[in-house]
């Protein structure tokens, strides 16, 4: 028997996948196994678009969602253990805060850690289906991703991330030694919506010099 693309060449083995003759300069070995070059290039695309298609996390929305409603196992199940940890910590310090706090301060605190927990599902229930679709190959942007793409425009993001987080850690040691009590510097919370208004008025001001 000849080779199926080589009429004057007589087979020097067969494809495993297709059966077709082959010559020595048509066969191509992968390991053990022998393949024509249309069926290796075949199982290549295959396994190409399985690893494509290959995801972490869980692509359930309607799981993630009831399961987000555990602060921080949602993210858990969408396999981003980071956000989880973050999630749990900030939940955590609202609460506690909150309930350190006394007067207008506690209760604003109070409605932030309801809305924070009111938040942690939705964003599970919206990243799940966002990978769900990707599978499909539909590409949905989703309210969290604006929200992503406005944080994104914050200069310095990461630094003054950091500073809240010395500033908080550093209250709450105070409180613990009885040097500060976190009850009296919740007395200053309106100094929180002088500084939202101060950041609004210069996003304002940067627009306008544009």
């Amino acid at each position: 028997m000849n080779c199926v693309n080589h009429a004057e060449v007589e087979n020097a083995a067969f494809c495993i996948k297709c059966g077709k003759p082959l010559c020595a300069q048509c066969s191509r070995q992968v390991q053990s196994s022998i393949y024509c070059e249309s069926c290796l290039a075949e199982n290549l695309g295959a396994k190409t678009e399985k690893k494509k298609t290959r995801t972490s996390g869980g692509t359930s929305p309607e799981a993630a969602f009831i399961l987000g409603l555990i602060p921080g196992v949602g993210a858990i199940y969408n396999a981003e253990f980071f956000k989880a940890a973050f999630h749990l910590l900030i939940f955590a310090m609202l609460v506690t805060i909150a309930d350190h706090a006394r007067g207008p301060g506690g209760d604003l605190l109070g409605f932030m850690a309801f809305g924070f927990y009111a938040y942690m599902p939705f964003e599970a229930y919206y990243t799940a289906k966002k990978r769900k679709l990707a599978l499909e190959g539909i590409d949905l942007e989703t309210p969290f991703d604006r929200l992503n793409e406005q944080v994104a425009q914050i200069k310095n993001r990461e630094l003054w991330g950091g500073i809240v987080l010395v500033i908080i850690g550093t209250l709450f040691l105070l409180d613990n030694f009885n040097v500060l009590r976190l009850s009296e510097v919740m007395k200053l919370w309106p100094a929180l919506l002088i500084l939202g208004g101060v950041f609004l008025i210069r996003r304002f001001q940067e627009g306008k010099g544009e």
